[in-house]
């Protein structure tokens, strides 16, 4: 038996090497090693505070925090690893003083049944600086204009302070922070978040992903009001010297103003009236002028919209000597008014035809001397005058109404006799 077991037992030893090769022959044909890039993973950063504690902070270089990893395995492993089962990590507590850590690479399965796995960057490289932290106020910008007959009125925020914190190189850099809030042909109010940006002394916006803002949006609100064009509207107080008169020109400078404002009330507003007693001509001589802030009359809810515009009118009440002329009034011109029925009324006076002296601007006086004028007197301001309610028979002296051209009026009183009595020839009937 053991002569069997020995006989040709080279012959045998090679039987078995060759089982086992052609066993892994086989074996490799079918589940062959292979390798597959993973491109891009991040490399995970641990004990970061290993270099915050200190004050310090960093900023990856090259992009070397993004790496290809490349795993070889059999066919049947590698089918089963994907890019969330790769691990690389790089820690900061291992950081060399030539601002370098090492990458490592490998997988939370298979590990061990990888062929090899490697990775694009050995090292991570860093810029390690101090760590620097300012207070800032955030400015708001507007660009645009608004729609057309619209303005802004008004930009508030809801906090205006920005805390940030990173390299002392790069915070250093930074001269302002922004809130750019566009307009551009908007009609109504706008409450939304913007952006907080960071901009350098000369106007170039700062790269801010290594920048920890304390907030990064910031809420703003915009009021927008109508604007409309209103005329001036204004009235006088007071008499002008004797011997002139106003002659009912007003002007202002400027004549319209630009106001804004909102609602159905500034929809319908065409002109502002100012008080008379702004301009009180009381013994003026000639023109009176009149400084008059119109900011101080404008109707509730609306503003001046005029940037430019102080508010200050400059008005000018025009007040001219006045000229005189001497007319004439025949008494059978004048007539009676309101005379009670029963009653007939004469008037007399000590001559026929009257003179009478009239003044008025030169505007209205024009021609106006040596011509006729009518006349009449009242009864009901007779009564008024006697205090009585029925006019008794006699003789009074009363003023005379003349009818004289607009802005023409008499220098006295024209006073006639007036004669009142029954009628006789009504009470025979």
């Amino acid at each position: 038996m053991k002569k069997k077991l020995t006989d040709n037992l080279g012959l045998k030893i090679l039987a078995v090497l060759c089982s086992i090769l052609l066993w892994l022959i086989v074996m490799n044909i079918d589940d062959p090693v292979k390798s597959y890039i993973f491109r891009n993973v991040e490399v995970e950063i641990l004990n970061q505070q290993a270099v915050t504690d200190e004050g310090k902070v960093f900023e990856v270089l090259d992009g070397t925090n993004m790496v290809d990893v490349t795993v070889s395995a059999k066919r049947s492993t590698l089918n089963t690893i994907g890019r969330d089962n790769i691990i690389v990590t790089a820690d900061m507590s291992e950081l060399t003083f030539m601002n370098t850590v090492r990458i490592k690479v490998s997988t939370d399965k298979y590990n061990g049944k990888l062929e090899d796995i490697e990775v694009s960057e050995e090292n991570l490289r860093v810029n390690v600086e101090n760590l620097k932290r300012v207070q800032m106020v955030v400015e708001t910008v507007i660009s645009g204009e608004p729609g057309d007959g619209y303005m802004v009125n008004g930009v508030s925020t809801e906090q205006n302070l920005v805390r940030l914190s990173g390299a002392e190189s790069v915070i250093s850099n930074v001269a302002k922070a922004v809130l750019e809030v566009s307009v551009e042909g908007i009609t109504t109010g706008i409450q939304a978040d913007y952006p907080v940006k960071l901009y350098d002394a000369q106007g170039a916006e700062v790269d801010s992903r290594n920048i920890s803002k304390s907030i990064s949006n910031i809420g703003v609100k915009v009021n927008v009001l109508q604007q409309k064009q209103v005329g001036l509207m204004f009235e006088t107080t007071g008499t002008p010297a004797e011997g002139y008169a106003q002659t009912g020109e007003i002007t202002s400078t400027p004549e319209t103003i630009l106001i804004a404002g909102s609602g159905t009330a500034f929809g319908n507003l065409s002109t502002i009236e100012f008080p008379a007693e702004l301009l009180d001509i009381t013994g003026a001589s000639g023109d009176v002028v009149t400084l008059v802030d119109v900011r101080e009359y404008l109707p509730e809810g609306t503003i001046l919209a005029d940037s430019t515009f102080n508010g200050r009118v400059s008005v000018t009440v025009a007040v001219e000597e006045e000229e005189n002329a001497r007319i004439e009034v025949n008494t059978e011109d004048i007539s009676i008014r309101n005379l009670p029925d029963g009653k007939t009324g004469e008037i007399s006076a000590e001559t026929e035809v009257i003179g009478v002296d009239v003044t008025g601007l030169a505007q209205y006086m024009n021609n106006i001397e040596g011509t006729t004028a009518t006349g009449y007197v009242d009864i009901e301001a007779l009564l008024e005058q006697e205090g009585t309610e029925e006019l008794a028979d006699g003789t009074y002296h009363v003023p005379v109404v003349l009818n004289l051209p607009e802005g023409v009026r008499t220098k006295g009183e024209l006073i006639v006799t007036l004669t009142v009595q029954e009628d006789t020839g009504t009470a025979e009937e």
